[in-house]
């Protein structure tokens, strides 16, 4: 712990970047993806299974290195997926055809879905609930941004060298990475705190997680909050085309989504430190969610041609998810005591899992069309709260009977 300590700098730096691999990896090459379509001669929603792969490979491998890290530790663990990731990421430059590039994006996912677990790991290992709270608040501004500026970044890139080279930065970002975990990241998992490597453990540990009604109440925030996110990420190349906005400057549109994310950490953090409880945090993250929400519904309805509305409704939610994001990834990676590695696990496939599947499905579901994408978002976001009330009182009675008995 001491060595903990002693490189507390460069080990966030590496935590940061743990958790923005997988995210800054899915998106960089959105606003190139009309090109992608172009050059290998698919339809639009062909292409956006390049995003749908990618999560999926993220959310089904989290499963397996969670238990594998709460047994084999997470050091280890960490150079093999960063590693693969980075083989996989160059390797996408040459794929011939578009079905080699979705079986290397899945290895792609395969290998960084190791650094999102285990950064989330290392933070529960290290902290309780309420500090892990007040550090993932401190890192996730950088984390949240990382999906809005990686189409950003990847969208200039790709104007000025083609969208092999947004594949080129993000495997160099990998290799930094890599370094980082070699010089600068300890083990944060003794020993003698694993847990025996056996299936019948994994399942004991992950059937804990799943009867838990306090894991269920925060996990499933960041469900829906990543749903309806990357609905919009999924669906903004062609929905914003359709608006009337140049390919040239998509990327830029997603700048604000970051600016708004940032301002939400930021008053999330603000709060706890006047005193708010964790839940009353949350709750204020989802009013201003639903109020995103309601706002897309309205301005796709009415003026489905405006950019600027659209662009304006996600970015309230992305201020919702400044507050849902980091604290509801806090509350369910501490749910169950010693057992922080299959809690991120699970937590991250129920979340990339849910943001994978709309990812798939956005396009037929909506047709592209801003009025039923507009329907589809407000109902995600007001069935979001819905489930985050009702599951705050489960886990509140839960609590009660267990203080009483």
């Amino acid at each position: 712990m001491k060595e903990v300590i002693r490189n507390r700098f460069l080990l966030m730096c590496a935590v940061v970047m743990m958790l923005v691999l997988s995210l800054f990896s899915s998106d960089i090459f959105l606003p190139a993806l009309p090109d992608i379509v172009r050059q290998f001669g698919v339809t639009p929603s062909q292409g956006q299974q390049m995003l749908g792969h990618f999560l999926l490979g993220v959310a089904l491998m989290q499963l397996v290195y969670g238990p594998l890290s709460d047994s084999l530790g997470r050091k280890k663990l960490l150079i093999f997926g960063t590693s693969l990731f980075i083989l996989a990421t160059f390797a996408i430059i040459y794929a011939p055809n578009f079905k080699d590039l979705l079986a290397l994006r899945l290895a792609q996912a395969v290998g960084a879905s190791a650094s999102i677990v285990l950064g989330r790991a290392i933070i529960g290992d290290l902290f309780s609930k309420e500090e892990a709270g007040k550090i993932f608040l401190t890192l996730f501004p950088i984390v949240g941004m990382s999906p809005a500026l990686a189409p950003m970044i990847g969208g200039q890139i790709s104007n000025l060298f083609g969208w092999h080279a947004c594949f080129i930065f993000a495997g160099l970002f990998g290799v930094v990475l890599l370094f980082l975990t070699l010089t600068a990241v300890p083990e944060t998992l003794p020993r003698e705190k694993r847990n025996p490597l056996s299936a019948v453990d994994v399942m004991q540990g992950y059937i804990a997680l799943l009867l838990s009604r306090r894991f269920w109440h925060y996990a499933l925030i960041p469900c829906i909050a990543y749903a309806v996110f990357y609905a919009y990420i999924a669906e903004s190349p062609f929905l914003l085309l359709k608006q009337g906005v140049s390919n040239k400057v998509i990327g830029f549109t997603y700048l604000s989504l970051s600016l708004t994310y940032v301002t939400g950490n930021l008053i999330a953090r603000w709060t706890m430190s006047k005193g708010l409880t964790l839940d009353k945090a949350l709750a204020t993250g989802y009013l201003v969610f639903v109020a995103g929400g309601i706002v897309m519904f309205l301005t796709t309805h009415f003026a489905p041609n405006f950019y600027i509305g659209s662009i304006t409704a996600i970015s309230i939610m992305t201020l919702g998810n400044g507050f849902l994001l980091p604290l509801g990834t806090s509350g369910a990676v501490t749910a169950v005591p010693h057992n922080a590695g299959s809690a991120s696990g699970l937590m991250g496939a129920m979340q990339i899992g849910a943001a994978a599947i709309i990812a798939g499905i956005i396009g037929p579901l909506s047709g592209h069309n801003p009025q039923t994408f507009g329907m589809i978002v407000f109902v995600l976001a007001i069935a979001g709260f819905f489930i985050f009330q009702t599951t705050r009182r489960l886990s509140y009675r839960a609590d009660l009977n267990r203080q009483l008995s």
